[in-house]
């Protein structure tokens, strides 16, 4: 019959590991299943590596540009060929935290392998049976790469590789402007890279407003990023001297360039073909994981969460998610999964952050809104700081009522989305925040609207 469980997690990422410890401190026996590194791509491949090295290139152009950029280089590092390093370095000790032993420490055993199922109840991990009340897959995903003549014979990277450089390369073709490609080709220009970003679209960050896309793209431009927009990619090869060639068709015809290193980041995919979904009588192909409001999928026993759902693909949404799913699972829970609050940050300098719905996204809805415009060079912070460009939409009801949504471009908007984000999750209208008392000199801007806004002018 196997081992019995109470509930495994299929996968040591951040669902995977944010629902096997918290069924462990509800008290179940559980085992979470990991074929990798536990942390999976976030903390390994993705959001770690890549915020470290876009730290790093912050420092390095801060330091090389001076006052302009809001620095005075004292103390700052100033040499890119040691980006890299830095990285490596800071991924390895912050993944050092999370082992075997301090997961057992907590109550969940770790099993080595890959999984898939073997029925409704049972996993196979190598030749073992496990046997689990509930099963939450949270396999992850992977990097998508389009299928275009020539890639299989190329040298590209994607973000499983990319941090393994010895260093900045003198040149780079970034294939997808999505926050991916958006954010290296910010921090690989920064190490002295030339940096050329392709889009298939007419636009970067076709997922985010296209205002605020816009004005970030005008300031990477600024800074020396090249961008090819409507960039239809017909081939690629590898050239003698061990470059890559990307051919492509524009509005102005066929042209091709070259750079040394290619990065394929056109987005991500859910990898399925060795879980035997259908030997569990589960949904889902590498768009996802089908699931209903708690996170279940057609067997009742099985639930989803994090990037294997293949929708908002974030390691804070995936946490969330696994404790809605483990819950749901475990303790006969009704704890629907909302994502009117949900949203990310591109870690750009400065930030692209949103929450909830894009003014777009509300036209879609047909509902009745006011688009409220902020100025981030009105808090005299951003002026001190020397980071006055960029612009914020609020998205709410007339006179200041309930938020539907938010978008920022600014420094730390990661930071300061987050009161939009309480706000929704709540209830609080927009006038509600205005009305708060925020700390002089502070880059919350929530209440930085041009007259106090109409609300408070009274009739």
């Amino acid at each position: 019959m196997g081992q019995e469980w109470d509930f495994i997690a299929m996968g040591g990422g951040a669902a995977g590991n944010g629902g096997g410890r918290h069924a462990a401190e509800l008290g179940f026996k559980v085992a979470v299943i990991e074929q990798d590194r536990l942390g999976g791509a976030c903390q390994w491949t993705a959001c770690v590596p890549s915020k470290a090295l876009l730290q790093a290139a912050k420092s390095c152009w801060r330091y090389n540009t001076g006052p302009r950029s809001g620095s005075s280089g004292y103390g700052e590092q100033s040499d890119p060929a040691n980006a890299l390093d830095y990285v490596r370095d800071l991924t390895n000790r912050l993944g050092s935290r999370t082992t075997p032993e301090s997961m057992a420490e907590k109550g969940v055993e770790v099993i080595r392998g890959t999984a898939g199922f073997e029925d409704e109840n049972t996993l196979r991990v190598g030749g073992r049976l496990l046997r689990a009340r509930r099963i939450l897959i949270a396999t992850g995903s992977r990097p998508r790469v389009p299928d275009i003549p020539g890639i299989d014979e190329v040298d590209y990277l994607t973000n499983l590789n990319l941090f393994d450089l010895p260093g900045p390369p003198k040149s780079m073709i970034i294939m997808g402007a999505g926050p991916a490609g958006i954010e290296m080709c910010q921090a690989f220009n920064r190490l002295d890279t030339e940096v050329t970003v392709l889009e298939q679209t007419d636009r970067i960050l076709p997922r985010t407003d296209a205002e605020l896309a816009e004005k970030l793209r005008n300031q990477l431009t600024d800074e020396g990023v090249n961008f090819i927009l409507g960039a239809d990619v017909r081939k690629v090869e590898q050239t003698n001297d061990s470059c890559c060639a990307v051919t492509l068709a524009t509005g102005d015809g066929e042209r091709v360039l070259e750079a040394e290193k290619l990065l394929i980041a056109v987005g991500r995919e859910v990898a399925v073909e060795e879980l035997g979904l259908d030997r569990a009588g589960v949904r889902g192909d590498t768009g996802g994981i089908s699931v209903n409001d708690r996170l279940q999928t057609d067997n009742p026993n099985v639930y989803a969460a994090g990037d294997a759902l293949g929708c908002w693909q974030f390691t804070h949404m995936a946490t969330i998610e696994s404790k809605h799913a483990t819950r749901n699972a475990l303790l006969d829970a009704d704890e629907p999964m909302s994502y009117d609050a949900a949203g990310g940050c591109m870690f750009t300098d400065p930030e692209l952050a949103s929450i909830g719905l894009s003014e777009a996204e509300a036209n879609e809805r047909g509902l009745d809104f006011e688009v409220y415009r902020i100025d981030p060079a009105m808090p005299d912070r951003a002026q001190i700081e020397g980071r006055p460009d960029g612009g914020a939409k609020i998205i709410a009801e007339p006179r200041g009522g309930r938020i539907f949504g938010a978008q920022i471009l600014a420094a730390r908007a990661g930071e300061i989305i987050q009161e939009f984000s309480a706000a929704i999750r709540h209830g609080i209208p927009f006038r509600g925040l205005a009305e708060d008392v925020h700390p002089y000199p502070t880059l919350s801007i929530a209440h930085y609207v041009s007259g106090q806004v109409e609300w408070m002018q009274g009739d």
